[in-house]
């Protein structure tokens, strides 16, 4: 008799561990994490002030970007106080700014692709190329004001 009593509370025991293992295994499968939030990026629009330099250790010079609605861009280069002026678009593709300019008075087209990332989104990087490459004209870091 005994022996029957001692083997029933080992079963009850045993029972009662397996459905505590259940419970918990439930429990986590149903506190998984959500989705996470989708990132996004704010625009670029508004102008950046900072400077570029030719990518080699070349003159530091001024430089501007100023991202207009609709993709429209103005660019002033060379000079604060009496800027190159050029014209061109933009476009932005999350933390990625890129497109094309070309200065009032020459015909060569810049193409430019920036980056900036939410962690800080007022400072960008980037380089500038003659069309269609975006490198090997130069390198930019601006700041948004």
């Amino acid at each position: 008799m005994i022996y029957n009593l001692l083997k029933n509370i080992i079963m009850k025991k045993n029972f009662l561990i397996a459905m505590l293992g259940i419970c918990l295994v439930v429990f986590a499968a149903s506190c998984s994490k959500s989705d996470p939030e989708p990132v996004t990026f704010a625009s670029a629009e508004g102008k950046w002030d900072g400077n570029y330099n030719n990518g080699i250790g070349g003159p530091i010079f001024y430089f501007s970007l100023n991202f207009k609605p609709g993709g429209v861009l103005v660019v002033q280069a060379n000079s604060s106080t009496a800027p190159d002026i050029a014209n061109g678009t933009w476009n932005q593709v999350a933390d990625v700014v890129s497109g094309t300019y070309t200065y009032v008075g020459s015909s060569a087209i810049y193409s430019y692709t920036g980056k900036y990332n939410s962690s800080n989104p007022k400072i960008m990087n980037g380089t500038i190329g003659l069309q269609p490459s975006t490198t090997g004209a130069g390198e930019f870091t601006v700041t948004k004001n």
